[in-house]
């Protein structure tokens, strides 16, 4: 892996790569459902995602109650057609929103867990898978917060509320065990959680099935309930970073917990700023670097100095893979002095 990596929406001509680069990955991405499945599916994915930013990019988003629309995003080098990662943002209103959360028991003599399905509006963040030659080079981080760059631009076409499901534990058989100590009590015809997650892919009405539902919690269920997986622990801890935090809801399916801010209270939100690009030296200042319009939105990681005058000095080539010339208006978010 050579050269700037960026961050960017997808058009429909990525389908292919996407597709190329989660094919071999099946197993990975077991409880990703937000990632396509098939050249299909990519292809669809990337088409809904084009039509999304085109909408943002005039303004003219909107979504109705119960609706849903994606934003696929893909980090790699802009001369490969192929990604070197692939994520992505819903925007759901008023969509249920099925949970499991942990209370003191009626009786006031222990703990019991409870799901339901309740409406909710959120900017959710999906799934982020990274092919192997990505992994360790801090794409993930990149492509994960690079979202926020965008977020910031479309905030006030969006659902404020920003959330992440992170995927629970699973099993070396790729079975989560939350489901055997919940949701199999319930719908025993899936008798793993793969087995759950797929019907619920086929029909996502079925999880009506597993809403109003108390069980006590169990020394299997603190087992199980609440740990991030493996791997996905990198995300977490990013998302930490980005300011997001635990609000008490579990994955039904894998026990997994999910984390939410405020678009506007996020790290990016925080310490964003502007300034006209000033290719040049690399500066001291680690930070996200983005192209300040939605169309044609990209973002990569660089070092930049920012002047008095309010230019933002960044590397020449940096500035030409961000197809910037000296003047352009970008947004930059810092996150760390570099040593």
């Amino acid at each position: 892996m050579t050269g700037t990596v960026l961050v960017r929406p997808v058009g429909s001509a990525d389908a292919d790569g996407v597709w190329e680069l989660l094919r071999p990955a099946a197993d990975e991405t077991i409880g990703m459902g937000s990632l396509p499945r098939s050249a299909a599916a990519a292809e669809q994915l990337c088409e809904a995602s084009a039509e999304t930013l085109a909408d943002l990019a005039t303004g003219e988003f909107q979504l109705a109650d119960g609706q849903q629309r994606r934003l696929l995003f893909v980090a790699g080098d802009p001369s490969e057609a192929v990604p070197f990662g692939v994520t992505g943002v819903t925007f759901k209103n008023a969509v249920p929103n099925l949970s499991v959360r942990v209370a003191t028991s009626e009786d006031g003599q222990g703990l019991i867990m409870r799901s339901s399905s309740v409406p909710w509006t959120r900017t959710e963040l999906d799934s982020t898978y990274l092919g192997p030659q990505a992994r360790g080079r801090g794409v993930g981080s990149l492509i994960s917060r690079g979202r926020f760059m965008l977020l910031q631009l479309v905030r006030r076409q969006v659902p404020a509320t920003v959330a992440s499901h992170l995927r629970g534990r699973f099993d070396d058989d790729a079975s989560a065990p939350f489901w055997r100590c919940f949701g199999r009590h319930f719908a025993p015809q899936w008798p793993t959680s793969a087995a759950a997650e797929a019907a619920l892919a086929d029909d996502p009405s079925r999880l009506a099935l597993l809403a109003d539902h108390v069980l006590p919690v169990t020394a299997e269920v603190l087992e199980s309930l609440g740990r991030v997986n493996a791997a996905s622990l990198p995300a977490f801890h990013v998302l930490r970073a980005e300011g997001l935090s635990p609000n008490g809801m579990y994955d039904p399916i894998d026990g997994g917990p999910t984390l939410a801010a405020d678009i506007a209270d996020t790290a990016t939100g925080r310490n964003r700023g502007h300034g006209r690009a000033d290719p040049g030296p690399a500066g001291p200042i680690d930070a996200l670097v983005s192209v300040a319009t939605v169309d044609g939105f990209r973002v990569t990681r660089t070092g930049i100095e920012m002047t008095e005058s309010s230019r933002i000095r960044l590397d020449g080539a940096v500035a030409a893979a961000l197809d910037v010339e000296v003047g352009t208006l970008l947004a930059v978010s810092p996150l760390e002095a570099r040593r």
